[in-house]
């Protein structure tokens, strides 16, 4: 069994279509696509998409972060 604490209400998913993985943050999830990408993994541009799920509230919101965010965090490196 694996379980994961959410901290603040708000975790990232990071979805390659095939595969999801959950993040804390939108760094270590938009690092994780970068170590993806530069490991050799082939990911279907047009399935691909980092969700920020706010648990806060009655109503979970879950919002895809834009493109344009995702590439800004790729050139600063993010995590690794």
């Amino acid at each position: 069994m694996m379980e994961m604490k959410v901290k603040n209400g708000v975790f990232y998913l990071l979805d390659t279509g095939d595969e999801k993985w959950i993040y804390d943050t939108e760094s270590d999830a938009i690092g994780a696509l970068k170590k993806l990408v530069s490991g050799g993994k082939e990911i279907d541009h047009e399935s691909l998409n980092i969700l920020e799920v706010n648990t806060e509230g009655e109503n979970w919101q879950i919002k895809a972060l834009p493109w344009s965010k995702i590439a800004i965090g790729l050139m600063k490196g993010g995590k690794q």
